[in-house]
Formats: structure tokens, sequence, C-alpha cells
């Protein structure tokens, strides 16, 4: 699809997707239908209509991906991701561990029950890698597509099924990161909301995201040198780690220890910009997202797919909201809770950070991180146990 975008170099990828995200900011400053939303969902709904006018290329398919999606995606998730962990103020962490495990709790099961019933009612259509395609979501829903991808190599999924589940899930969980972002603001008088923690607090935190401040280039300077070299000790330590312990472990759950380590134990916190600038790289990975999201890609290849993900997502949907409200779980939580299961860490983090709820920006990183740890072993035993029960039992 390269060949057909309008705009194909990498700056000018750049350019298109700097001015998607300025708009972007602009818009949530200016109107509050778009405040509401939020800043990620405005960026990766715009980068899905420039993809699907051809204005820019699309992640998916390229033969060779633009340099801009290779940074997001491979370079500046790991480095957002720390930069932000090393800005968090553990104070306003300390009271959710329960809640955030509850929520967490709620979405797995969710998932699993969304797998089973949608392989259920859609195995006639999709033929006999069904229970594979619930085995390989199943782990996708509970710990992002690093899992998704795992259980498919363990489970023998053909490169066609995997590539349709692939195509579907860009275009899912593009839409559930809106619904998350959406729903608290719709449930919210139904439900706890950490608004009520302390509403002076909260109001002062979102006031101060939009104030001016004073930046020390020597401060970025430092944090990016830091946030650098977490990553690159937690690349390096990975491979090794994982040949002492018999299997691979993603290297997120190094570089994430290793932030909250600083964050907690030394003063990098006070270091200033670390919000910022982790929250503006962030935003190229939105666009990523939303350059995935190819609508003819899933027509052609994979509705009956598009059906079965849809009822795992509903079902999860339907379970971590509606338990949560009988368990007085924070609406917020939940949906932190559930785009941690849908969309890993990176996603979870994306959304907390862009709709203000900087206490639950560490809970998202460490809730997407724990399914990274479950998500693969949960997902081969329910394809195996699927697979199972279609044969007869």
């Amino acid at each position: 699809m390269t060949s057909e975008a309008l705009v194909t170099s990498p700056f000018g990828v750049g350019a298109v997707i700097t001015s998607l995200i300025a708009l972007s900011f602009w818009l949530d400053r200016r109107f509050r239908f778009f405040s509401w939303l939020g800043t990620a969902i405005l960026v990766i709904t715009g980068g899905a209509v420039l993809v699907n006018l051809g204005v820019i290329p699309s992640t998916v398919g390229e033969a060779a991906l633009n340099p801009v999606y290779i940074f997001a995606s491979d370079y500046g998730v790991p480095l957002a991701i720390v930069l932000l962990l090393l800005a968090t103020d553990f104070g306003q962490v300390r009271s959710l561990g329960r809640p955030a495990l509850a929520a967490f709790v709620l979405g797995v099961i969710g998932t699993v029950a969304g797998a089973v019933v949608g392989v259920w009612l859609t195995a006639g259509g999709i033929g006999g890698e069904a229970w594979k395609l619930g085995g390989q979501f199943a782990a996708s829903y509970i710990g992002g597509g690093i899992n998704y991808a795992a259980v498919g190599n363990a489970l023998g999924t053909s490169e066609t099924m995997y590539a349709t589940g692939a195509a579907a899930d860009n275009i899912m969980t593009n839409i559930w990161m809106v619904m998350t972002a959406i729903l608290p603001a719709i449930l919210v008088r139904w439900y706890p909301s950490i608004r009520n923690r302390s509403t002076h607090a909260a109001e002062r935190r979102e006031t101060s995201f939009w104030n001016r401040r004073e930046l020390v280039i020597q401060d970025l300077i430092l944090l990016l040198a830091i946030s650098f070299t977490v990553v690159a000790v937690a690349e390096a330590i990975t491979p090794w780690i994982d040949g002492w312990v018999g299997f691979e472990i993603p290297s997120v759950i190094w570089y994430t220890t290793l932030a909250l380590l600083l964050a907690v134990f030394t003063p990098v916190k006070q270091l200033k910009g670390g919000e910022e600038v982790g929250n503006f790289i962030l935003h190229f990975f939105f666009a990523t997202m939303g350059a995935g999201t190819i609508l003819s890609t899933l027509v052609d290849k994979g509705p009956v797919v598009f059906l079965f993900i849809s009822i795992v997502v509903g079902v999860h949907g339907l379970i971590i909201f509606g338990m949560g409200r009988i368990f007085k779980v924070e609406v917020e939580m939940l949906a932190v809770a559930s785009q941690a299961c849908v969309g890993g860490p990176s996603t979870a983090l994306a959304l907390a950070s862009s709709k203000g709820w900087t206490s639950l920006v560490t809970p998202a990183v460490l809730l997407g991180v724990l399914g990274y740890a479950i998500g693969n072993y949960i997902g081969i035993f329910v394809g195996q146990w699927m697979h199972w029960m279609l044969a007869g039992g």
C-alpha cells in the first residue's frame, strides 16, 4: 500500500503524524466533546482515516515498513513507558492494590468466557482451526499482541489464519480503545470513580497538565539517558534470563521493573519533563495503531473472525464492567484493567495518560505486564481444552 499512499517519505509521514498530534491536542483543549474523547482516540481515529484515504502508508502488509512506524512501535513505546514510570508519584498508587487486582481478575475471567462462547458460536464458520484462534485470543486479550504470536506458534496456527486474526485484531483493539475511553464518562453516575477520592486534587492535576512548565535541558537529557540505559540493560539481560529459566520472558517486564525501582529508590522523579516527553512519544504509537486499521482487509479476509473476536470482547466487557459494579471497583480502574487485558501495557498506559488518570498510570503498566506473564499459559490451556471439547471429549 506504500506505493499508493500520497505521502511515503519518513519525514513526510512524520510531518503528517506530528500535525495530527498537534491538531488533536488543540481540539482536546478547545472543544468539550473532543476533550471527552481524549487525544489518544483522536490520533488513533485520525491515523485510521488518513490510511484508508491513502494519505499515509499502512502498517499492515508492507514489505518495507516506514521508519516512523518502526520508531513508534519498537523504540517509542519502551522509552515512553520508562519516562512515564520515572515521573510517577507512588503516593497516588498505594491505595489501588486490591481494586486493581480485582479488576484484572474480572477481565481475565471475561476474556476466557468470551473465547469459549466465541468458539462455540463461530466454530462452524471458522473451521478446524477455531480452537487455535480461541487459544490465541484468550492469551492476546489477557496480555496483548505478544501473547497472540507466542500461542499461535505453540498451537501451530496456519499463516492464513494467523494473518486473518491479526487483521481483525488491529481493528478491534482500536475500537475497544475508544470504548474504554468513552464508557467511564457514560457509566460514572452508577459507579465509584477516582474523581470522588479528591475532586480538588484531580482538578489541580488536570490543570497543571496543560499549564506552561519550567523545563531544564539538563533534566531532559538526563531523563533520556536514563531511559535509553534502562531499555538497553533490559534488552541485554533478557536473552540471558530466558536461557537460564528455559522460556521466553518479554523484555517489557525487565525495563518496567528497572524503571519502577529507580522511581521508588532514587530522586529521579524530581527531574522535569519526563511526563511531557513520554506523552508526546506515546502519541506516535497511537498514530501507528490507527495506521493498522485497514477496513478492506477485514472485509476481504475475515468477517467471521471479526465476529468471533467481537463476541470475545463483548463478553469480556460485560463481565468486567458488570461484575465490577457489584464489587464497587472504580469505573476508570475497570477501563484501564480492561485495556491492559485487551491491548497490553502500552495501550493501558495510553488510556490512563491521555485521560489524565495519573494515579492509574503505574497500575496500567503493571497489569499489562501481569497479563504478559500469565496470558500464554492460559491461552494454551484454553486452546487445548476447546480442542478436546470440539473433538467430542
